[in-house]
């Protein structure tokens, strides 16, 4: 028998307790939500007709609405007919007009509540009944509204809109009355217009006012001031000579005071160094022989000159007599004297030297005083200067201030007798023709729209809030490995055991698809399943499977048996147990009766290989479930049971065991827990994510080897939104010829193709 192959499938993960209790979803994508609102498209439908046409019967309902719209222009450099050099007081415009902020504000002030005030005063709105939407019923006996209600109910209706890069500002105004609403619109702009001349003359007023009470005060001031600055003339002698001529003479002298100081200074240094060298050179050589040039005087150096030659005389008489001659004697007497009169003469420089720096210290202890003398007078001078110069300030800054409020004042005089404003009508307002509103086909359309929004969140809430597996990537979002994927199988309407030693005449049964159909696409995936438990079990020896699902009528006997044929078909000898002792199903599809089955062997009433019984099926046995016990949680529990799995597992190479739902009864988590894994069957669409995740956590509890998940009646109509993959290949399209053949003829014969009518393939 050709046999599907596929890959190794990964390791099969351990399903965490977080995934057992709903923290597992599918992500959120893109196609699967267009998907989803696709497959719920009579929902938008449904939702947004209805949306539309209740719009459509609002729209249509509602009175019609006119809309009359009157421009203005911001003129920033409105007529002067006094020239330019008159300027208003009022000119916010012209500095500040290229500003955004202006035009906001003076938008702002044709919408306030000052001008609809004005113009509710002058049509009488708030007795307009009409206006304000006053019920006929209602208007016998009514006195009109306050003037604030009917200017918020103006203002309501008025719209206020600048044309970008413009200066044009256009008034709208809408009413169900045309012609009011064409008068009403003027009126604003005229209340406007009126409003702006009326502050620009308030303000003038408030400024003619102010500037005459400025000049009188400022004059006064300007009064004062002068007379301070002749008081100050007259008590510094300021009247005969100017204090700029008086702080120059001060200047003057300070600066010949201080060269002859400074010369003086230097004099004296001059003089001490030169005292100070006569000293060390009386001190050193008192004959004068050290002194410098600048000490040398013409008897000085007479007398050095007379001492050598005497000396000279001495030494050469000393040759020839003794110290006692005459001669000696007298030559010894001379030179003495000139010696005293050598030291008379350098004591005599010496006093000089002393003379003349005395004399210097002198003269510069007087030049000081009178600098010193010289820089009091001038600081004097200054304060006065500076005294001086806030008197003449002070009076000068009076008289500008003066002059500018005197001529402003007559300005503004000029001023008020204008009655010129920053604005002007570029078109006033027409009687509207067209109502503007109720805008009938587009509240259709946006009705439409919101209809078909609000259909889509249904849609979503709905898919959102059904909690059915649909596809195998919500179980593998749940942690549960898929083995395979089952199609939905479509059969004839008979369900027709295999009566036993001959083949079944009424077409092939839905829980032997495998043996009659093997080429169908359930065959094939169900291929797909044992290879995997193949792959699997070459790690660990899977020989003794449980196969069940989280509630009844899923489809686990079903897989259970077409599961067993698939391995039986690749040459293994297989036994397939019926252990759903309450409600077994096995022997109805194999045509056996209940008279003996696993329960005489638990109870000891038969042995194993009593209760064996071979099918037409190569290498197939099947061990039906034998009466029904009151007890059957006990009976798999016990020790009978245990022996009896030791014998199958030594007479057989695959065991597999249908048993009860696990979310019904406890016997699938018993027998789970003693077998080599468990396969767990759930129904596409009918079976919820709640009752796969208890199922889950029951296997879990008891520590059983959970192998993975089987997807039966897998419907791809039903899954337009799922993965490509599984669409294409579990598509339930059968496998063909080359040649177009259909080749779903099985071993028993039985090549004619079934009805369409589907059969669910149940536990």
């Amino acid at each position: 028998m050709p046999e599907a192959m596929s890959s190794p499938p990964a390791p099969i993960p351990q399903v965490s307790p977080q995934l057992l209790h709903g923290k597992g979803e599918v992500g959120f994508d893109v196609r699967t939500q267009l998907l989803i609102i696709w497959s719920h498209r009579w929902v938008l439908v449904l939702v947004a007709g209805l949306i539309a046409g209740g719009v459509a019967f609002w729209t249509i309902r509602q009175p019609k609405v006119y809309e009359a719209v009157c421009s203005l222009e911001y003129d920033p450099a409105p007529p002067k007919p006094l020239g330019t050099k008159v300027e208003d007081i009022n000119t916010g415009p012209i500095g500040v007009f290229a500003s955004r902020e202006f035009y906001e504000t003076q938008n702002r002030v044709i919408a306030s509540r000052v001008v609809a005030e004005m113009v509710v005063r002058r049509f009488g709105l708030h007795r307009d009944a009409d206006f304000m939407g006053i019920p006929a019923e209602r208007r016998l006996g009514w006195k009109g509204a306050s003037i604030e209600e009917a200017a918020e109910r103006l203002r309501a209706s008025l719209k206020v809109e600048q044309i970008r890069e413009t200066r044009v500002v256009l008034i709208k105004l809408r009413d169900q009355n045309p012609e009011r609403a064409q008068r009403i619109a003027n009126a604003i702009a005229d209340a406007y217009i009126e409003k702006t001349v009326n502050d620009r003359m308030s303000s003038t007023i408030s400024a003619i006012e102010w500037l005459g009470g400025q000049v009188d005060q400022l004059q006064q001031e300007l009064k004062e001031a002068d007379e301070a600055l002749h008081r100050f003339k007259l008590e510094h002698d300021v009247l005969s000579l100017s204090m700029e001529d008086r702080q120059n003479l001060i200047a003057n002298e300070i600066e010949l005071l201080s060269r002859s100081l400074t010369e003086t200074r230097i004099r004296k240094i001059e003089l001490s160094a030169k005292l100070n060298e006569l000293r060390k050179a009386l001190q050193t050589n008192p004959l004068g022989a050290g002194l410098p040039e600048s000490q040398k005087s013409q008897l000085l150096e007479e007398l050095r000159v007379r001492l050598r030659t005497k000396l000279a005389e001495y030494s050469a008489l000393g040759t020839r007599y003794g110290p006692a001659h005459p001669q000696m004697v007298a030559i010894q007497t001379e030179i003495e004297q000139i010696r005293r009169d050598l030291e008379e003469e350098v004591k005599s420089l010496l006093r000089a030297c002393e003379a003349e720096l005395e004399r210097v210290q002198n003269t510069e202890q007087g030049l000081a005083l009178a600098l010193e003398r010289a820089h009091q007078k001038g600081i004097e001078l200054n304060r006065w200067g500076l005294e001086y110069a806030r008197l003449v300030r002070e009076r000068e800054s009076k008289a500008a201030i003066y002059d500018l409020v005197l001529k402003r004042s007559a300005e503004a005089d000029l001023a008020r007798m204008l009655r010129v404003t920053h604005v002007r009508i570029i078109d006033r307002a027409l009687r509207p023709t067209r109502p503007v509103a109720p805008r009938v086909v587009f509240n259709i359309a946006l009705g439409s729209a919101a209809g078909l929004v609000l259909g889509m969140v249904i849609a979503l809430l709905l898919e959102r809030i059904d909690r059915r597996v649909r596809s195998a990537e919500e179980v593998e979002a749940l942690g549960m490995p898929v083995l395979g994927v089952v199609p939905r199988i479509d059969e004839g309407s008979a369900v027709a055991p295999i009566p036993r030693g001959k083949r079944s005449t009424k077409g092939p049964n839905r829980d032997l698809i495998a043996y009659f159909e093997p080429m169908s696409a359930v065959a094939e995936n169900l291929r797909i399943v044992r290879t995997n438990l193949a792959f699997m079990g070459a790690q660990s020896k899977l020989q003794a499977l449980l196969v069940t699902s989280p509630l009844p009528r899923e489809g686990k006997s079903t897989v259970a048996t077409n599961l067993a044929i698939t391995l039986a078909q690749s040459g293994k000898r297989v036994v397939l147990i019926d252990t759903d002792l309450r409600r077994p199903r096995i022997h109805r599809t194999f045509n056996l009766s209940l008279r003996r089955g696993i329960t005489n062997v638990l109870v000891n009433d038969a042995s194993p290989e009593d209760v064996a019984i071979s099918t037409e099926v190569p290498g197939l046995d099947v061990v039906p479930c034998g009466p029904i016990p009151p007890n059957p949680s006990e009976l798999l529990h016990s020790e009978g049971f245990r022996k009896f799995l030791a014998t199958m597992r030594a007479r057989y190479d695959h065991l597999i065991f249908d048993s009860p739902p696990l979310t019904v009864v406890t016997d699938a988590a018993i027998l789970a827990a003693q077998l080599d894994g468990a396969v767990v069957v759930i129904k596409s669409h009918d079976t919820t994510k709640d009752a796969l995740r208890h199922a889950l956590r029951h296997l879990r509890d008891v520590n059983a080897r959970i192998l993975g998940c089987v997807i039966n009646w897998f419907d791809s109509k039903k899954n337009r939104y799922g993965s490509g993959y599984y669409y294409y290949y579990y598509s339930g399209e059968k496998y063909r010829t080359d040649s177009g053949e259909d080749t779903t003829k099985g071993k028993g014969g039985q090549g004619d193709k079934p009805d369409q009518s589907s059969v669910p393939a149940e536990g």
